[in-house]
C-alpha cells in the first residue's frame, strides 16, 4: 500500500540536526543564533514535526562554555535552559531544544544521575530523560559532517532514526539542506531496526 503525503508527513514528528562544534558553536553570536534556528524552524513548517531537537556535533566544553552558549542562545532568541538545555517554543507550538551537550555519553550518564536519585530506572524513565521534552526518538537525525562517521554526541538518539549525512557547515545549512532530508526521509520505507526478508 503507498502511503499519502500527509501519512508520510505524520510520520515526522521530531527531527534531530546534528551540527557544528562546540567551538564553532561558542563563536556563533546571537544574530547568527536567531538566523539559523529561523531557518531550521521554516524548513520543518508544514511537516508536521512538533520538536526539533539541535546537538553539536563534536567538540568538549566545560560548563562556562556551555553556559556561554545557552547565554547566546536566550538573548537572540528567548527560552528557558534547563541544565546544558535550552527549549524554545516557536511558530505553530515547534518544540526546539539545544541541547549543548556534545558527548552522548555524558548525557547518558547524566540522565541517569538524575533518575536514580528518586526513582528506579527503566527504559522508558530514561528515554524520556534523555529526549525531554520530546516524547520519543527522532524520526530523522540529519548530521552535518563526513557520512563515514557517526557523531559522538548521538548514543541514545540512533535506534529507530533514520540518518541524512550531509557534507554542509553548521551556518551553511539553510531550508533547501532541511527540505532535502527531509525529502529523503519520505521517500523511505522505514522498517524500525528490522530486515528485509
Amino acid at each position: 500500500m503507498v502511503k499519502t503525503t500527509r501519512e508520510l508527513n505524520s510520520d515526522l514528528a521530531h527531527i534531530l540536526v546534528c551540527a557544528g562544534t562546540v567551538d564553532e558553536w561558542l563563536a556563533t553570536s546571537p544574530e547568527q543564533w536567531k538566523a539559523q534556528i529561523d531557518a531550521l524552524v521554516r524548513s520543518v513548517g508544514g511537516v508536521g514535526v512538533r520538536w526539533l531537537s539541535i546537538y553539536p556535533y563534536s567538540g568538549e566544553s566545560s560548563a562556562s562554555a556551555r553556559t556561554a552558549i545557552c547565554n547566546s542562545i536566550i538573548s537572540s532568541y528567548g527560552g528557558q535552559r534547563s541544565g546544558d538545555r535550552v527549549s524554545v517554543v516557536a511558530e505553530a507550538g515547534l518544540i526546539v531544544v539545544i541541547d549543548t551537550c556534545a558527548d552522548g555519553q555524558e548525557r547518558f550518564v547524566n540522565a541517569i544521575a538524575k533518575i536514580g536519585q528518586t526513582h528506579g530506572i527503566d527504559e522508558a524513565k530514561l528515554a524520556a530523560t534523555i529526549l525531554s521534552p520530546a516524547s520519543g526518538e527522532p524520526d530523522l537525525v540529519l548530521v552535518l559532517g563526513s557520512p563515514t562517521r557517526v557523531p559522538e554526541s548521538l548514543m541514545w538518539e540512533l535506534a529507530y532514526s533514520e540518518l541524512v549525512f550531509l557534507n554542509v557547515p553548521w551556518l551553511k545549512c539553510d531550508v533547501e539542506h532541511i527540505q532535502m532530508a527531509i525529502g529523503d526521509f519520505q521517500r523511505r520505507d522505514r522498517r524500525f531496526g528490522g530486515v528485509d526478508s
